[in-house]
């Protein structure tokens, strides 16, 4: 009997010893996983474990970023700063790619961050870039709404609290730096009653949220970039008219005909088909950010147009090419 009960009370004490064990490690993990967590977010952990990949200096280097149904570009300038312009709709997936993208090119603070709308498949994502990185300026609409969209209400919460200096994009704003021009050809200024902006707050109709999108001009090494963001035909027939005024009286001051490699807009949307646009600028190249939607986009008017514009082999799609980078150099530009 009493051989029995010690065999019993030896059978404890290896259960508990073992449940001893089992917690400890389950400590030890959770701790780990804290300290990890103040340095790198465990959620997207697998997103800081890549191969570097940074841009040598003098070279620019222009990624549009496969985030689906949405933009994301990531701009290397060629001083070693770099720009963001959006980063996809802010699910898991996409953020995962954004936040890997950066690490792969050692961006641990955005220089310039461009949230170029207030729709979701575009400012989505910046929440989370502004969360993990330091991030020094944004340029961002002039909505008076914050909560106009979900991703728009986040990003703007997120921006408040951060440290970063705030600019609206309006005409004109920019700046030139080290051989590199990056200005905002539109929306139209925020003093102007009759512009995209008090269209927008007084109206927030999904033709005015597109349409107070940013239409961004980058330039560098006589190679310039247009980034057309969600735009609508509207926007895109008054640039070109304006383009044509301006230009009899030497006015515009940016050489739009001069454009290597445009963004189609609107991810290619029928509503932002605009022949004369493309005629005008005459790109060598164009890009267009899509994946699966339910508005039949990129339409076929507007692939018709890009393609009798530059032809077929210059159209570049995210969804069927993934990441499509552009390095731009003294002597002129390559697709990677």
């Amino acid at each position: 009997m009493i051989k029995k009960q010690k065999k019993k009370e030896k059978k404890l004490s290896k259960a508990k010893l073992w449940a001893i064990i089992s917690a400890c490690i389950v400590t030890l993990f959770t701790i780990a996983l804290i300290i990890t967590n103040i340095f790198i977010p465990v959620k997207y952990l697998a997103s800081y474990c890549v191969a570097g990949d940074r841009a040598n200096k003098g070279i620019m280097r222009v990624t549009f970023v496969d985030v689906s149904y949405g933009d994301c570009i990531i701009v290397e300038l060629p001083d070693g700063k770099n720009m963001l312009i959006d980063a996809g709709d802010g699910s898991y997936s996409n953020n995962s790619k954004v936040i890997k993208q950066l690490n792969k090119r050692a961006i641990d603070t955005v220089d310039y961050l461009v949230c170029s709308s207030v729709n979701n498949e575009h400012c989505g994502g910046l929440t989370e870039v502004l969360k993990y990185k330091k991030v020094n300026k944004v340029y961002m609409p002039y909505c008076k709404n914050k909560y106009i969209t979900d991703g728009f209400r986040d990003f703007v919460t997120q921006t408040e609290i951060s440290d970063a200096e705030i600019i609206f994009s309006e005409y004109n704003a920019g700046f030139t730096e080290n051989d590199y021009f990056f200005t905002f050809i539109s929306p139209s200024v925020i003093e102007n009653d009759g512009g995209e902006y008090a269209q927008l707050n007084a109206n927030p109709s999904k033709s005015n949220r597109n349409n107070s999108s940013a239409v961004i001009w980058l330039e560098y090494a006589d190679t310039a970039f247009l980034f057309t963001s969600d735009v609508e035909t509207k926007i895109l027939s008054f640039l070109v008219q304006s383009y044509e005024m301006a230009t009899d009286t030497g006015d515009y001051f940016i050489p739009l005909e001069k454009c290597k490699v445009v963004q189609l807009a609107n991810h290619g949307s029928e509503v932002s088909a605009c022949p004369e646009f493309y005629d005008l600028v005459r790109p060598e190249m164009a890009v267009v950010s899509v994946g699966e939607n339910g508005g039949g986009s990129p339409s076929v008017p507007v692939l018709s147009d890009v393609i009798n514009s530059i032809g077929d082999n210059s159209l570049y799609r995210t969804d069927e090419m993934g990441n499509i980078t552009i390095e731009v150099t003294a002597s002129g530009y390559t697709i990677k």
